[in-house]
């Protein structure tokens, strides 16, 4: 078991990943004083696994709970469902020391997060995340939000947990299209960031597609460290430091919209929008590695991603990618790659350039 520490002052928490993490819950409370009432946020499917396992961690924590069930899908990251988080929150109020756990995958943490930070101004918050994706990813940060009609977390605030606890045995309950979906954040970490961890998912497929208990920690625990150092050097994301782990969300979350969040899911549509950035930064002479592109194809099929978009207009792919929250005064910004380890920033691209990009890896 491993504990990565997010050092942001007084905002600081631990990151707790491996076999087992979950069984420290009951330490972890008493160290974060998060509360003596728990609201857990959950879809169905989560609750009916793990709720039983978490109930008994926190009655023995001496703490109170009630569950707030979800819908199992990106459409439960709704306002919506955020307001209904919140308006159960406000019927608890003065029962307690009130504080949120989100327990599922991104979408839970996501949107459970955003109205513990809304409510009251700000009550504690646990994420434990129960899907690759979120433990890779999404629970580590403090970026919160819901999707709005036009668009994918065009509501959020920044708001950090308390505490984040990656059991790597929640990892056994996921079905393999989801163990995919998480994959290709891990991919995303290692082209920005770590070429050694991209060396491991080339040679440790079979037991990363096994989830052998030493392969998954060494992959959540590498890319939560990987998040932490970005998160400290610039938290609320207001430089281009961590917008760097933004490659392939700006056409990954176009993907995403144009597809109603249904079709696709969250990781398959970045490990798309990864192809498409790094194919835009050879065509603007900004990518110097020439196996790059070819790497990234590779591992895209050996986890089962998909390189090309099937059944999307490309009209409404553009339209989408328009409405990225990440454009300034009408200008687009796009994450590109230099070379494995370094990214760039670029604004502007002209739209023919992206049109010419999403046509050519969309099939109707």
């Amino acid at each position: 078991m491993k504990s990565i520490q997010v050092h942001l002052g007084e905002r600081s928490y631990p990151v707790i990943v491996g076999k087992g993490a979950f069984c420290s819950l009951n330490r972890h409370l008493r160290v974060s004083a998060a509360g003596d009432l728990a609201c857990i946020v959950a879809n169905a499917r989560v609750r009916r696994l793990w709720g039983k396992t978490l109930s008994n961690g926190l009655k023995k924590a001496g703490c109170r709970f009630y569950f707030h069930t979800i819908p199992d899908s990106e459409l439960g990251k709704s306002w919506s469902n955020a307001e209904k988080i919140v308006n159960g929150l406000s019927g608890w109020a003065g029962k307690g020391r009130l504080f949120v756990i989100a327990l599922g995958g991104g979408v839970t943490g996501d949107v459970a997060g955003f109205a513990a930070s809304v409510f009251k101004r700000g009550v504690p918050f646990i994420q434990i995340p129960t899907t690759l994706l979120a433990q890779v990813d999404s629970a580590i940060g403090g970026k919160n939000g819901v999707d709005l009609r036009t668009g994918k977390n065009l509501a959020g605030t920044f708001y950090q947990p308390k505490l984040v606890l990656s059991d790597t045995d929640f990892l056994s309950t996921l079905d393999r299209r989801q163990i995919n979906s998480g994959m290709a954040e891990v991919i995303k970490y290692g082209f920005i960031a770590d070429s050694n961890l991209l060396n491991f998912l080339e040679a440790a497929r079979e037991k990363i597609v096994k989830r052998i208990p030493k392969a998954m920690e060494f992959i959540v625990s590498g890319c939560s460290s990987i998040k932490a150092r970005y998160v400290e050097k610039d938290e609320f994301d207001t430089g281009e430091i961590r917008m760097a782990l933004n490659f392939g969300h700006t056409f990954g979350h176009a993907l995403e919209a144009a597809a109603g969040f249904r079709r696709y899911s969250h990781g398959e549509a970045i490990g798309w929008g990864m192809l498409c950035a790094l194919r835009l930064s050879e065509k603007l002479g900004i990518l110097k590695d020439k196996n790059a592109l070819p790497r990234l194809e590779r591992l895209l099929r050996a986890y089962g991603l998909p390189l090309k978009a099937r059944g999307i207009d490309a009209g409404r792919l553009l339209s989408a990618f328009g409405k990225d929250k990440k454009f300034i005064g009408g200008m687009n910004r796009v994450v590109l790659l230099e070379k494995q380890g370094r990214v760039r920033i670029k604004r502007n691209i002209p739209l023919k350039m992206i049109k010419e990009e999403i046509r050519e890896l969309s099939v109707n």
